[in-house]
């Protein structure tokens, strides 16, 4: 039956192919962890169904380490899970209540609903509408961004990052094929980094560094779920993305700076004046968008590049470009005084 689905999601995703072609934490605190979405966010292991210790298990265990984690919730997270049942999901009173506690939301779903909608489990054959699945990719694009429209309304202040796929197939032979195959992934991919930049939170795009080493990650051939390396990966990936926040001792007195607590190592801060990205340095040198930094919010300054016309580095391997959109100040001398004096 593996095979059979392994054949669908070729099918699929050829056909997608042919079709498509060309927070930053403001504040500190500990965190309340919510992951949404399908078997991966449940953490499935590679040999049957069970549940082991997945990318968002990774994750909130390294919050752990570092005591910034308050809780952790993964009940949500159902295997087999379409994007229509993300929605169902997000309609529970349970479900409604963790999310508007939460500091930080994870959400991994889309892949769930080719299989269900194209392939059939009791004659195992399939549906190669391509007119279907051109179809089915704008639902999972309209359902993911209300999802994430939905998670806003419950909680504005929540730090959401959207993650994507890895290639699933790294087993097959054919060499052309399986290079069409990525392609079509690497479009679903953008359109899931689309609908994260429009909706102004993170995109976790696993693709790049997952599928250098796929094949050893995806060890058991009949199967799409990572080993617990895989799903080191999604974590890693993660932690790029994420400014790490920083617990203050309650017994030390803050030293306030406008709306930001001045800390040890910081240089200065930004004020954000007009909507603008917050980015990350590729390999090239080049930037890419990670989310839009609001009008009106401040962020330290750890660091200065004067790569790209000056950047300012927030920490997490995160900056902000030199621009009229922002405003760079340094503390005084009697900020920094009081600073020395709470160490």
């Amino acid at each position: 039956m593996m095979k059979r689905i392994w054949t669908f999601l070729l099918v699929i995703t050829v056909s997608i192919f042919s079709v498509w072609t060309p927070a930053a934490q403001a504040n500190s605190g500990k965190i309340d962890y919510v992951a949404l979405g399908d078997s991966l966010a449940a953490g499935h292991t590679p040999y049957g169904s069970k549940v082991g210790r997945g990318f968002t298990d990774i994750i909130s265990e390294e919050l752990a380490k570092k005591d910034l984690l308050a809780s952790f919730n993964k009940d949500f997270a159902m295997t087999g899970e379409t994007s229509v049942g993300l929605l169902e999901t997000l309609k529970r009173p349970d479900v409604q209540k963790s999310l508007k506690d939460a500091e930080l939301v994870t959400i991994i779903s889309g892949a769930n609903d080719f299989i269900g909608e194209m392939y059939n489990p009791l004659d195992e054959s399939i549906n190669a509408d391509l007119a279907k699945a051109t179809a089915l990719l704008n639902t999972v694009g309209s359902n993911l961004t209300s999802a994430i429209q939905q998670v806003k309304a419950l909680n504005s202040e929540a730090d959401i990052y959207l993650f994507g796929y890895y290639f699933p197939l790294p087993h097959i032979a054919d060499g052309e094929v399986k290079q069409q195959l990525k392609l079509a992934f690497n479009f679903v991919n953008s359109r899931m980094a689309g609908i994260a930049k429009n909706e102004g939170i993170h995109f976790v795009e696993i693709a790049t560094a997952f599928d250098v080493n796929g094949a050893s990650f995806l060890e058991n051939p009949q199967d799409i779920h990572p080993n617990e390396a895989g799903y080191q990966v999604l974590a890693d990936r993660f932690f790029q993305h994420y400014l790490m926040p920083v617990q203050v001792p309650t017994h030390v007195p803050k030293v306030m700076w406008g709306k930001t607590e001045l800390k040890l190592g910081q240089i200065g801060k930004v004020t954000i004046l007009q909507d603008t990205y917050l980015m990350k340095i590729e390999n090239d040198g080049s930037l890419s968008t990670i989310r839009t930094l609001k009008k009106g919010e401040e962020y330290r300054v750890y660091s200065y590049k004067g790569q790209q016309n000056g950047l300012y580095g927030l920490g997490g391997s995160s900056f902000v470009q030199k621009s009229n959109a922002i405003r760079y100040e340094t503390p005084s001398k009697a900020k920094l005084s009081l600073l020395q004096k709470t160490k």
